[in-house]
C-alpha cells in the first residue's frame, strides 16, 4: 500500500537524504506489512501495567514511601522524553511505567497511613471511571472530533502548566492551591480532564487499528493509555485526600 500522505512523506525525509516518492512508498509498504492490531496493543498495555504494579508493590511493601518524590521527577522526565521522541522506544516506555509505579506506591502508602482505605477507594474509582469512559466512547456518547480534540489539547496543556506552577509554589513557598477552600474543585477538574482524555486514547487505538498503522505504534498507543490511567488515579487520590481533610 503506497502512501501519498504529505505529513508522512516529510517525516520519512527527515531521516533519509535525497529520497524520492518511490523510496518513500517502499518504506511505507515495509512498515505497514505488519500493521497495528487491537490484540497487540492490549498486550503492551498489560505489559506496561504489570511494570507499574511491580514498581508500586515493591515500594508499598518495603515502605519506601519517600521514593515518591524523586520518582515523580524522574517519571516526568521519562514521560516527556517518551511523548516528544520521534523514535519508538519500548525500553523507555517500560522504564516510565516502572518509575511511575514507584511514585504511585510511595504516595499511595503515605496517604494510606493518614487516611486508611483511601487507596482501595481510589483504585475502584479509577477503574469505574475508565470503564464509564470506555462505554461512553464505545456507544458514541462522547464524540471525539476535531473540536473535542482541540478543546482537550488546550485544557490539558493549561492544567499541566498550572500543576507545574503550583508544584513550584508548594516546594519553595509551602503554598498549594489544593489547600485552599477551592482545592477540591481544582482537583475535580483534574479528574474530569484525565477521564475525558481516555477518549482520545481510545480514538488513537481505534484509528491506528482501522487504518493499519505500523505495528510499532502499538507501543505509543499503550504508553498514552497507561499515562492517562496513572494521571487519573493520582487525581482521584488527590481529590479523596482533600475530602478526608475536611
Amino acid at each position: 500500500m503506497a502512501s501519498h500522505n504529505p505529513a508522512f512523506n516529510r517525516s520519512m525525509r527527515s531521516g533519509l537524504q535525497s529520497v524520492n516518492q518511490n523510496q518513500v512508498d517502499v518504506e511505507f509498504d515495509r512498515m505497514t506489512s505488519n500493521p497495528m492490531t487491537m490484540e497487540g496493543t492490549a498486550s503492551k498495555v498489560i505489559g506496561m501495567f504489570a511494570a507499574v504494579l511491580v514498581g508500586a508493590s515493591v515500594t508499598w511493601y518495603l515502605e519506601l514511601y519517600s521514593l515518591f518524590f524523586p520518582a515523580m521527577f524522574v517519571g516526568l522526565g521519562l514521560g516527556l522524553w517518551a511523548a516528544f521522541s520521534k523514535k519508538v522506544r519500548p525500553g523507555l516506555y517500560m522504564a516510565y511505567a516502572l518509575v511511575q509505579g514507584v511514585f504511585i506506591g510511595g504516595i499511595s502508602g503515605l496517604l494510606e497511613s493518614f487516611y486508611p482505605g483511601i487507596v482501595q477507594t481510589a483504585v475502584i474509582g479509577t477503574f469505574a471511571t475508565a470503564g464509564a469512559m470506555f462505554a461512553a466512547y464505545r456507544f458514541g456518547w462522547v464524540k471525539v472530533d476535531k473540536r473535542f480534540t482541540r478543546f482537550m489539547s488546550f485544557a490539558v496543556t493549561g492544567y499541566l502548566v498550572f500543576a507545574l506552577v503550583n508544584l513550584g509554589f508548594a516546594m519553595f513557598a509551602g503554598i498549594s492551591i489544593y489547600s485552599s477552600p477551592f482545592g477540591w474543585l481544582i482537583a475535580l477538574v483534574g479528574v474530569g480532564l484525565a477521564a475525558f482524555t481516555l477518549n482520545l486514547d481510545f480514538e488513537v487505538i481505534s484509528q491506528g487499528v482501522s487504518q493499519g498503522w505500523p505495528k510499532e505504534m502499538e507501543w505509543r498507543a499503550a504508553f498514552g493509555l497507561t499515562a492517562t490511567l496513572i494521571w487519573l488515579y493520582v487525581e482521584i487520590l488527590r481529590l479523596l485526600s482533600i475530602f478526608n481533610q475536611n
